[in-house]
């Protein structure tokens, strides 16, 4: 039996060589159990038809691949919509082509249309999906090379690093709504991502115990949040419409997003120019100035990779010569 856990999604799944061939899937929701049944009904199916994949002429197209990637994301990935409206949108501009037959010119349809809309970043992480519909294609041997082995990424400027300074939190938090208020305040104190945040349920949030459960997050690790009396105030002032914490009142629907509120708000607040994500980074910087170690806010930031904690850091110039004076006087 070769049935195990993904590090990454906590999803049971089988991984298995059958004639040479490596046959693997991940199912969201299935217990160990279940999914070693399903490895024995996978194993008898090839064994009772003699299928050989790599004996198959058949000529796949583009929207069999999409589908089986939708699959894929369905049962590995904690958010599903973006990740299938970006494969959608490389359906529509390059049509449904037999798979083998999309080049790298294919490729860059989509690099180009997007780039009317977004940053060459944005557009790197994007193709990462498209990337992916042909690397599970090729897996299971439905085609013979990934086209976007060649492709290489655009190049990206990195921004200067920007962290919310006191006196703007003051500003910005005076031009919020009181939903907005309370949203840029969890951000400031949780380092919570967007997407953790307007996913918030009122049954994940223990006000009495102090603390709530972040559930929607990447690695799709449930994580305990301890809330700080700023937290706790600005939740105790929202009113409850729905299951989920940050509901349109007009609408009774959840807030699906906010960056563009946030970005008005920005706008009215008359400070410079600043992401809902560098919220996060003001997190991870406020932690670090105040002495907490990397390891700690690595697991505070719900990252798989110090490094990438790394980056979130700001280290002020002060810091540094406080802490060579430290040193000297050790």
């Amino acid at each position: 039996m070769s049935v195990s856990k993904d590090k990454r999604t906590g999803h049971y799944g089988y991984n298995f060589m059958y004639q040479g061939v490596r046959y693997h899937r991940n199912f969201k929701d299935a217990t160990f159990e279940e999914v070693a049944q399903f490895e024995t009904v996978a194993r008898s199916e090839l064994i009772k038809t003699g299928y050989d994949i790599t004996k198959d002429n058949k000529t796949y197209t583009l929207s069999e691949l999409i589908t089986d990637f939708k699959i894929y994301v369905d049962n590995n990935y904690t958010e599903t919509k973006n990740a299938k409206r970006i494969v959608d949108i490389f359906y529509r501009l390059v049509g449904n082509k037999p798979a083998e037959k999309i080049t790298i010119n294919d490729l860059e349809k989509y690099r180009t249309y997007r780039k009317k809309d977004v940053q060459n970043a944005t557009i790197n992480r994007e193709m990462n999906n498209i990337r992916r519909v042909f690397s599970l294609a090729k897996q299971n041997h439905k085609i013979k090379f990934n086209p976007c082995d060649d492709l290489k990424k655009l190049r990206i400027k990195n921004p200067a690093k920007r962290f919310l300074q006191k006196d703007e939190e003051e500003k910005l938090l005076n031009a919020c709504n009181p939903v907005m208020k309370a949203i840029v305040i969890i951000a400031l104190h949780s380092g919570m991502r967007s997407s953790e945040i307007k996913n918030l349920k009122w049954a994940d949030v223990f006000l009495k115990q102090d603390y709530l459960i972040a559930l929607n997050t990447k690695n799709g690790k449930a994580r305990k949040i301890i809330l700080t009396p700023q937290m706790k105030e600005a939740l105790l002032k929202l009113p409850h419409i729905g299951e989920y914490v940050f509901m349109n009142p007009t609408t009774k629907k959840q807030y699906t997003e906010f960056k563009a509120t946030f970005r008005r708000t920005v706008k009215r607040a008359g400070i410079p120019h600043i992401t809902f994500h560098e919220l996060r980074h003001t997190a991870a910087s406020r932690l670090n100035e105040i002495g907490v170690d990397l390891i700690t806010i690595q697991e505070y930031l719900d990252h798989a990779d110090a490094r990438t904690t790394q980056r979130y850091i700001h280290n002020p110039k002060k810091n540094i010569t406080d802490a060579v004076k430290r040193l000297s006087e050790y």
